[in-house]
């Protein structure tokens, strides 16, 4: 399909039935492990909502979505005020600021999973995804949520840092030599409205 035209006709829907997954492949071991193995488990005990994402009759991609909290230190709590943060100051009313940013954390929506079929990536699938992703936490009416959340894979094999930087997230940790992942945070309602069509 040409260009980007093909975005508009991805649908998304909950995903119940992984024996479609069999034949999915990221192109990433450690993640295409994953989908085969732990990815249904996390979804049947309660850890994860997962979602297909389909182009006609095949699956493009897949994620997973939990709520999550996310803690602010001193120092992110300043970047993001001051607007030197690599993701947007959240929209906070000024009568609001100063009770906001003393809160010790804030209601998030993680992105639990996110992998784009091998011969789909690159064409954009993943910042589509995004921006539907964080229309839907905004859209949600059962918690309060201020911001999106990840655990970026970040392995030699493999970095998802720089695509989720090019979307808005911010790290919210410094990258640890013992873990595969860096858990980094897009603010969902941003005085400059990064998703606004």
């Amino acid at each position: 399909m040409e260009g980007a035209a093909f975005l508009g006709k991805l649908v998304s829907f909950p995903l119940t039935d992984f024996q479609c997954l069999n034949t999915f492949t990221s192109g990433v071991e450690s993640m295409d492990k994953f989908i085969r193995g732990d990815f249904r488990l996390s979804v049947e005990n309660h850890y994860c909502q997962a979602y297909a994402v389909k182009l006609e009759d095949e699956i493009v991609a897949i994620f997973a979505l939990s709520f999550d909290s996310l803690d602010l230190d001193s120092d992110d709590k300043e970047e993001l005020q001051s607007g030197f943060s690599s993701t947007s100051s959240p929209d906070v009313d000024f009568d609001y600021q100063e009770t906001f940013y003393a809160k010790p954390r804030y209601p998030a929506m993680d992105i639990a999973y996110l992998a784009i079929q091998e011969k789909w990536r690159g064409k954009h699938i993943g910042d589509f995804l995004i921006k539907q992703i964080a229309d839907l936490a905004r859209r949600q009416t059962l918690a309060g949520c201020q911001f999106l959340t990840v655990e970026a894979l970040a392995t030699k094999e493999y970095s998802a840092v720089g695509f989720y930087e090019r979307c808005g997230f911010a790290p919210n940790e410094v990258k640890k030599p013992y873990k595969d992942t860096l858990r980094m945070y897009m603010t969902l309602y941003s005085k400059d409205e990064v998703f606004d069509d």
